[in-house]
């Protein structure tokens, strides 16, 4: 079975989102999103390029699950597809692009984990320990074992 592969996109909404139903009733999710871009020179260091933009959709439960998760600001990634786009804008045929979402989440930003390691600073709880989550579903522990180990290996 060969794995599933699709395009993906990250970056941050940088305009609110807007959800609205299509002709037929299927939810609509549509907002620009911000990549921001740098250039790393010969020396090492790196030169800030203008942002990119680039429109954001989502149809069905993607559109639902985008709209719960995402406002303006929040950093995010997709996974998806690039797709043309033609319409009209002033009377004048536009070509384009846009990302269409399938599946997205949302990244925590520098702040939000600096946040999290203060927290984990003035419970005095080391900031690893802070990150992890707990709940870890049963497909990935291995199962506990009454008997030691040395009887396990005498089979």
């Amino acid at each position: 079975m060969a794995i599933r592969t699709h395009q993906s996109f990250s970056g941050y909404v940088s305009t609110e989102p807007v959800t609205e139903p299509t002709r037929d009733g299927t939810s609509r999710f549509y907002a620009r999103a911000g990549q921001k871009q740098a250039r790393k020179e010969p020396d090492g260091s790196f030169t800030k390029l203008p942002t990119q933009y680039m429109p954001i959709v989502a149809y069905g439960d993607a559109a639902e699950e985008a709209a719960a998760l995402l406002s303006k600001g929040d950093n995010f990634t997709a996974e998806g597809r690039f797709r043309p786009v033609k319409y009209v804008k002033d009377g004048k045929p536009v070509e384009s692009e846009e990302f269409e979402v399938w599946k997205i989440g949302r990244r925590r930003n520098d702040a939000e984990r600096s946040a999290q390691a203060e927290q984990a600073i003035a419970a005095d709880v080391p900031a690893e320990t802070a990150r992890r989550r707990l709940d870890v579903p049963p497909e990935f522990t291995a199962p506990s074992s009454s008997r030691p180990a040395a009887a396990t290996l005498a089979m």
